[in-house]
């Protein structure tokens, strides 16, 4: 297996935006069984997702991912973290700069599967991009998303314009930021850190605690380009938009916040399957936010990997 660093410039001209590949061992695999391409979290970077890369190149895939704009090394400056453009849908730039990704990768493999797994506020982005791009692609995978109510995303939206109007663009906002995430322990006995959320191996959340490129607070502009990816997402017509012939994967742990414990998976799942005709969900017990990260991964990872081997590829 080898790894490659890179980079391209954004759709939305601000930065650079840093990529990893991840290549199988070109003496067994002469070629790429297919491309993997992995859309990150928020408060996140893509070499968090090693491990799940090199389990799939270990298997023969390519696996490529980028640091989303204002996120990892695709920022200028540290006051850019969580800062996606100026405007209200600065958050369609994460989903162009994957497109670019996906063109990139599509002219360097030719003719063998391309699958997108999206995780978190990835899954959110893939979502979008799956409704505008998803001919491309030979079929996705939704990790650790959510079905939010319209009243909920709407307010959000409010907040996050007031903050705008009020503090400005790049404000970070204490009310905002506890709007997100502050409810996500609620679940879980003698927590320990305000993360123990997202995995039960806590060797992982206390990486994540102590990474620099995971330890800051969305700008008011970052919440209002997610929350109006959100809104799009949750709109009925605009899931219709997604190809009838994508095979499409929902994961998501039992104990995940985000999915509302596995319930609002269930229903976003649900209205799926009016439009696609290959929809599968699978919930695994115990199991928080991070399924790539969780004590369980390998069995996540051979899961996904017979999902794939199943829907997208002939081996």
């Amino acid at each position: 297996m080898e790894r490659e660093e890179r980079a391209f410039p954004s759709s939305s001209g601000l930065c650079s935006i840093h990529t990893i590949i991840w290549y199988p061992d070109s003496s067994i695999y002469k070629q790429p069984v297919g491309v993997i391409q992995i859309a990150h979290g928020m408060i996140d970077h893509i070499e968090r997702f090693e491990e799940m890369a090199e389990y799939f190149a270990d298997k023969g895939f390519v696996v490529a991912g980028n640091d989303h704009l204002g996120h990892g090394e695709s920022v200028n400056s540290e006051d850019d973290y969580g800062y996606f453009a100026k405007g209200s849908h600065g958050a369609d730039y994460l989903i162009k700069d994957m497109h670019r990704l996906t063109r990139i990768m599509k002219k360097m493999y030719k003719d063998i599967p391309y699958i997108l797994i999206g995780h978190s506020m990835g899954s959110f982005m893939a979502r979008k991009y799956a409704c505008v791009y998803g001919d491309e692609l030979d079929g996705v995978i939704f990790l650790g998303t959510g079905n939010q109510s319209k009243a909920l995303v709407n307010t959000g939206l409010g907040l996050s314009y007031i903050a705008r109007c009020v503090r400005g663009e790049r404000y970070r906002s204490k009310v905002l930021n506890k709007m997100m995430f502050g409810a996500y322990n609620s679940h879980i006995k003698d927590n320990r850190t305000d993360n123990d959320w997202l995995t039960k191996d806590t060797r992982i959340v206390d990486a994540y605690v102590n990474d620099p490129k995971c330890s800051y607070a969305f700008t008011a502009n970052g919440y209002i380009g997610f929350f109006n990816v959100i809104k799009y997402d949750i709109n009925e017509k605009n899931i219709a938009k997604t190809p009838a012939d994508l095979p499409v994967l929902f994961a998501s742990g039992e104990e995940d916040p985000v999915g509302n414990y596995g319930k609002a998976v269930k229903k976003i799942f649900k209205l799926y399957t009016k439009y696609v005709d290959n929809v599968e969900l699978r919930l695994y017990e115990d199991d928080r936010h991070e399924l790539h990260s969780e004590t369980n991964r390998q069995e996540v990872f051979d899961d996904l990997l017979e999902w794939i081997k199943s829907n997208t590829c002939s081996f």
